[in-house]
């Protein structure tokens, strides 16, 4: 028999102020995920808008709590794009509270496992992996100007020189904050995992810093350990003005009677885990 088991690291890094969140739902709710599965997902505040860290966690939160309103009889897939709607909505309302209508966001990366099969929302630059057999694949691209310009090079309009040194390359094009999301980045399929299969969702302050190979000697851990290995190296590397880190990962293996009943007693309440 397969389980999922969950791990997840996040640190302040060099900012002034935590603006990552993330959050599991409840992995004991039996119930719930014989229709909905198990859910994880990270945000990373947007810091060049106004109020990155309630960005954040309005979209962790409402994303989580309208996933687990999924009724029995709507799919997966529905209840992930109705979550992520109601979402931004959450965030787009935030930012009229706060007087910063336009001017608050954040990136959200959303994944499920649902009987075997990965499901994933993402919006921004937090990024989706899938390690498998020693082999790390990254599944949603970003919503950043690094895709114009990659479009203006195919073109012959600049050169790859201009587009990788271009000053605005990663600025953010989507977010979750915006009064309609232009687009979405989605599987149109669910994927069958396998075995030892381990899902990474990570925030800029983790990928940003290390290496594939970095990742890969990491994710190579049990979830938990995982985890906390790839905030541990990601802050050895002494970056200045480190950003903040999460990593959350599901993992997909052979059930382990004392690894799940450990894994149950930790996360069953709350549901809604923070960082700190």
């Amino acid at each position: 028999m397969m389980e999922v088991v969950p791990g997840n690291a996040s640190h302040i890094g060099q900012r002034q102020q935590q603006q990552d969140a993330f959050a599991f739902s409840d992995f004991a709710d039996a119930e719930f995920v014989a229709h909905g599965g198990y859910l994880a997902v990270v945000a990373d505040g947007i810091g060049g808008l106004l109020n990155g860290a309630q960005a954040a966690n309005i979209a962790v939160t409402e994303m989580v709590s309208r996933y687990l309103a999924k009724s029995t009889v709507h799919a997966v897939d529905h209840a992930l794009d109705q979550a992520l709607d109601m979402a931004n909505q959450a965030v787009l309302d935030a930012g009229h509270w706060y007087n910063s209508f336009r001017e608050m966001g954040t990136t959200l990366v959303a994944a499920v496992i649902h009987q075997g099969h990965l499901y994933w929302r993402a919006v921004g630059d937090s990024h989706l992996y899938l390690y498998r057999d020693g082999r790390l694949s990254q599944l949603n691209a970003d919503h950043n100007f690094a895709r114009q310009l990659q479009a203006q090079v195919n073109e012959g309009l600049i050169s790859q020189d201009q587009a990788d040194n271009h000053p605005h390359r990663l600025a953010l094009e989507y977010y979750l904050g915006l009064p309609y999301l232009p687009e979405v980045e989605r599987n149109s399929n669910p994927l069958l995992l396998q075995a030892n299969d381990r899902v990474l969702l990570c925030s800029d302050g983790i990928d940003g810093v290390l290496s594939a190979d970095e990742v890969i000697a990491c994710l190579a851990e049990m979830p938990m350990r995982a985890a906390q290995r790839l905030v541990d190296a990601a802050l050895e590397k002494q970056q200045a003005g480190q950003d903040n880190l999460t990593a959350v990962i599901l993992g997909y293996q052979v059930q382990d009677v004392a690894v799940s009943k450990k894994s149950k007693r930790k996360f069953k309440n709350p549901w809604l885990i923070f960082s700190a």
